[in-house]
Parts: C-alpha cells; sequence; structure tokens
C-alpha cells in the first residue's frame, strides 16, 4: 500500500503527517488503529492523520500537542512524499 505522507521536525519533536480520508477521521477507533498501522512504517515516531475537508481545509488528528502545532503550518509548504506502508 501507497501511502502521501510528509516527515515533519518542529521545536526538536519529529513526527509523520499521513494523508487518509475524511471519512477514517470520523471513526476515532480505526483513526487510532491506523495511527498503530503507520508508526512502523516511519521509525516509531508520532503520527498525525490528515484529511481535506469539503474547503480543502486540512483537519488532523492524533497526539492534541502535534495538532495545535500544526494549526499554522501550510499543507503545500510540507514535504509531502509517497511511501509504501506495507
Amino acid at each position: 500500500m501507497k501511502v502521501q505522507a510528509a516527515a515533519i521536525s518542529l521545536q526538536d519533536v519529529n513526527f509523520a503527517v499521513v494523508v487518509v480520508s475524511e471519512d477514517l477521521l470520523k471513526s476515532p477507533g480505526e483513526a487510532d488503529m491506523a495511527i498503530e498501522r503507520f508508526e512502523p512504517v516511519f521509525g516509531g515516531v508520532p503520527v498525525l492523520l490528515m484529511a481535506q475537508n469539503e474547503k480543502g481545509s486540512p483537519v488532523y488528528y492524533g497526539e492534541p500537542d502535534l495538532v495545535r502545532s500544526m494549526a499554522d503550518i501550510p499543507i503545500e509548504r510540507m514535504p509531502w512524499k509517497e511511501y509504501s506502508a506495507g
């Protein structure tokens, strides 16, 4: 499976942002399981899930402090890349 993701480092914290469907974010249990599946792909760093809403704005799911840290980061400036996730 291929996923679009960005490896991010903010304030000495490394994490990954993985693009998913908005439907996945509406199911916290499934979103948590997806994070658990993706973390080993990115070397065990924390993973945020990101979807775009109908207006194209990013919606994040994951560790609350990391979600807050992404509020002012434009998605077009993230280092997006395709990763193999299993």
